[in-house]
This record gives structure tokens, C-alpha cells and sequence, in this order.
């Protein structure tokens, strides 16, 4: 790349979409360069102007200090330079003085304290140094006294007691140990003791009982378990003990009666159970009982009537079913009872007139039915009697001139259309309408 290529691309490229982060598939428009293998100086700070979101360049293999200090007057958000293995203390100096959020340093297999004490001085939020396979007691102490929220360490599979307890010590809001496949009830013990919001163990995918019960007694807010696809009643009881408010497990696939009945007394706000793949009525009813704010079930990818009817009795503010991919009329007439206020069906990827009007009796706030690409005069007419709040169709990316007429209808406070990539100018009443969005 040339830094007159690199002007141009920092002056006029608007971005793609990219997943910035795995563990939330956050994205952001972003300039991935991801096939560039060197660079220099000169081409590095005309890429600094690039403003619009992330810049990815993991193909960076090497980076002298004077391309560091370039990349580092970067005026966005994220650097990712995740194709660098080595770093030493002095370009570590460097790239942390990167005034973004995020500074991703993925490919890096080793870390000696000197230079981990040098890139926990990185003033963003987020560092991530998920290629690191262990780390020594002097390190692991160096990293967390990083002063940002979250620290990510993907890599390590292992953790003894001694490194879980300096690791804890992290005084910022998350930390992200996904790379984790076993762990003993000791090393839980430590981990618990962390004093953050988020503790990420994505890469366990069987806990015992022992175990769980000391990873339950984290005082945070969020446990993150999202690699178990099988638990049993007893680990589940375990589990439920946990006093914060978010319990994420969204890779069980199967759930039985016992182990549903266990989980459904967790008195957080938030159960995550988006891999459960089928549900039967006798297992909606249980989990129904869960007295929280929000239950996913977004793994479902199909639910008959009598089922819908049961897990439609849950009492709290969010149900979310985002998985299913289509609604016959009574499974739909059983969804809109549902008391709460956030309806998400994300999934459903069409509707007909008669689903629409079924659908379109649900009497919360929100309705979510961002699956829809395309939609029709009369099918829009039925989704425009709607009484809630708020109505999503971000995924329509064109509209005719009668469809969008009958959109116009909808009397709530905010309707989404984010796909749509152009307004003409028989769609300009309804763009310039202060409620839409």
C-alpha cells in the first residue's frame, strides 16, 4: 500500500462491517487490511486519519518503533494487531501510549513481565492478549494491574491456584478466561474472588458440583459459562446459587425436567439459554417458573402451540425467541399473549397477512422482527396496528411507495428500518418522520 492509497482509502472508504468482538459478535464499520504483511512509517500515518471505526491490520507480522508511534496517534477506537508474535518493551511503550478503547494483541504466545508492565499502562478499555498459553506469577501480577475494564487471556487453558489469585486481583470490570477447559474447585475459589462485574469461562464444557459451587460464590454480576452443552440437576442447583443477575449458558443443547426445575430458581435477572435446540410442554412450564427479568431461548428453531401457550406464561419483561424461522397461526396467537414487554422473534424470516394480525396483538412495548427482508402493503398494514412502542424491520433494505404508506401508520413512538440503504423520493415522508428511525 502506497501513502497515497492509504490517503485515499483514510479520506473516503466508509467501512464494512466487522465483528470486533467474538465473545458479544459486537460489530463496527471498520478498514480491515488484514492482507498487508509490512508497513511503513510514511503509509502508517496516513492511515492514522482513518476515523470511521476499527483498524485491522493482522498481517503486520513485524512493527519497527517508528510505524508503532504512527499507528499509535490512531484517532479511532481499535488498533488490532493481532499478527505480531513478538513484542518488545520498548514498541510495547509505544502502542500503549494508543489513545482508542481497544488495543488487540491476539498473536503474541509470550509475554515477559517487563513488557506486560508496559502494556498494562495502555489507558483504553479493552486489552486483548488471547495468544498467550501461560504466564508466569510475575506477569500474570503485571497484567492485572491493567487499568482498564476488561482484560481478555483466551489462550491460557490452564490456570493453577497461584496465577488464578494474581489474575483476580484485576481491579477492571471483566475478565475473559475462554480459553479455560478444565478447572478444579480451588482455582474456582480464586477466580471467585475477583471483584468485577463479568467472569467469562466459555471454554469449560464440564463442571462437577464441587466445582460450581465455588465459581457461585463470584460477587459479580455475570457468569459466563456459554461451553457446557450438558449439565446435571446437581451442578445445575449449584449454579442457581449465584447471587449476581446474568447466568449465560447459551451452549446447553438439551435440558431435562430436573435440571430445568434447578435452574429456573436462579433469582438473577437474566437466564441465557439460547442452545437449547427443543422444548416440550412439560419443560416450558418449568422454566416459565423462572422469576427473573429475561429468558432466551433463541436456539429454538421451532415451538407448536401448546408449547408457545406454556412458555408464554413466563412473567417477565423479555422473552426472546430469535431462533424460530417461521410461526403458524396458532403458535403466533400464543407468542402475542405474552405479558411482558419485549417480544424478539428475529428469526421469522416471513410473514403472511393472518400472522401479522396475530402477532401484531401483542400487548408489550417492543416488538422485534428483524428477520424480515422483505414485506408487502397488506402484510405492513397488519404489523402497523401494533400498540407498543416500538417496531423493528431492520433487515428490509428496499420499500415501495405503498408498503411504506402503510408503515407510516404505525401510531408508536419509534420505528426501526436500518437496512434500508436508500430513500427515494416516494419514501422522503416517511424518512423525514421524526419517529423513524
Amino acid at each position: 500500500l502506497t501513502p497515497e492509497q492509504a490517503k485515499k482509502l483514510a479520506a473516503e472508504f466508509p467501512g464494512v462491517w466487522v465483528v470486533i468482538d467474538p465473545s458479544t459478535t459486537y460489530m463496527r464499520r471498520s478498514l480491515p487490511l488484514n492482507g498487508l504483511n509490512s508497513l511503513d512509517a510514511e503509509t502508517a500515518t496516513a492511515l492514522a486519519a482513518y476515523s470511521e471505526g476499527p483498524l485491522l491490520l493482522d498481517g503486520l507480522t513485524t512493527l519497527d518503533a517508528a510505524t508503532a508511534k504512527t499507528l499509535a496517534q490512531l484517532k479511532n477506537e481499535a488498533l488490532s494487531l493481532n499478527g505480531l508474535t513478538t513484542l518488545d518493551a520498548a514498541t510495547a511503550k509505544t502502542l500503549s501510549e494508543f489513545k482508542g478503547e481497544t488495543l488487540s494483541l491476539n498473536g503474541l504466545t509470550t509475554l515477559d513481565a517487563a513488557t506486560a508492565k508496559t502494556l498494562s499502562e495502555f489507558k483504553g478499555c479493552r486489552l486483548y492478549l488471547n495468544g498467550l498459553t501461560a504466564l508466569d506469577a510475575a506477569t500474570a501480577k503485571t497484567l492485572a494491574e491493567f487499568k482498564g475494564s476488561r482484560l481478555s487471556l483466551g489462550g491460557l487453558t490452564r490456570l493453577d491456584v497461584g496465577i488464578a489469585k494474581r489474575l483476580a486481583e484485576f481491579k477492571g470490570e471483566q475478565l475473559l478466561l475462554n480459553g479455560l477447559t478444565k478447572l478444579d474447585a480451588d482455582t474456582a475459589t480464586a477466580l471467585a474472588e475477583f471483584k468485577g462485574s463479568r467472569l467469562e469461562l466459555n471454554g469449560l464444557t464440564a463442571l462437577d458440583a464441587a466445582t460450581t459451587k465455588a465459581l457461585a460464590e463470584f460477587k459479580g454480576s455475570a457468569l459466563w459459562l456459554n461451553g457446557l452443552t450438558t449439565l446435571d440437576a446437581a451442578t445445575a442447583t449449584a449454579l442457581a446459587e449465584f447471587k449476581g443477575q446474568q447466568l449465560c449458558l447459551k451452549r446447553l443443547t438439551m435440558l431435562d425436567a430436573a435440571t430445568a426445575k434447578a435452574l429456573a430458581e436462579f433469582k438473577g435477572n437474566y437466564l441465557h439459554l439460547n442452545g437449547v435446540t427443543k422444548l416440550d410442554v412439560d419443560i416450558a412450564k418449568i422454566l416459565a417458573e423462572f422469576k427473573g427479568n429475561a429468558l432466551e431461548l433463541n436456539g429454538l428453531t421451532a415451538l407448536d402451540a401448546a408449547t408457545a401457550k406454556m412458555i408464554a406464561e413466563f412473567k417477565g419483561n423479555a422473552l426472546e425467541l430469535s431462533g424460530l424461522t417461521t410461526l403458524d397461526a396458532a403458535t403466533a396467537k400464543a407468542l402475542a399473549a405474552f405479558k411482558g414487554n419485549y417480544l424478539h422473534l428475529d428469526g421469522v424470516t416471513k410473514l403472511d397477512v393472518d400472522i401479522a394480525k396475530m402477532i401484531a396483538e401483542f400487548k408489550g412495548s417492543a416488538l422485534w422482527l428483524n428477520g424480515l427482508t422483505a414485506l408487502d402493503a397488506a402484510t405492513a398494514t397488519a404489523l402497523a396496528e401494533f400498540k407498543g412502542n416500538y417496531l423493528h424491520l431492520n433487515r428490509l433494505t428496499t420499500l415501495d411507495a405503498a408498503t411504506s404508506k402503510m408503515l407510516a401508520k404505525f401510531k408508536g413512538s419509534r420505528l426501526y428500518l436500518n437496512g434500508l440503504t436508500a430513500i427515494d423520493a416516494v419514501l422522503m415522508p416517511l424518512s423525514t418522520d421524526k419517529k423513524v428511525n
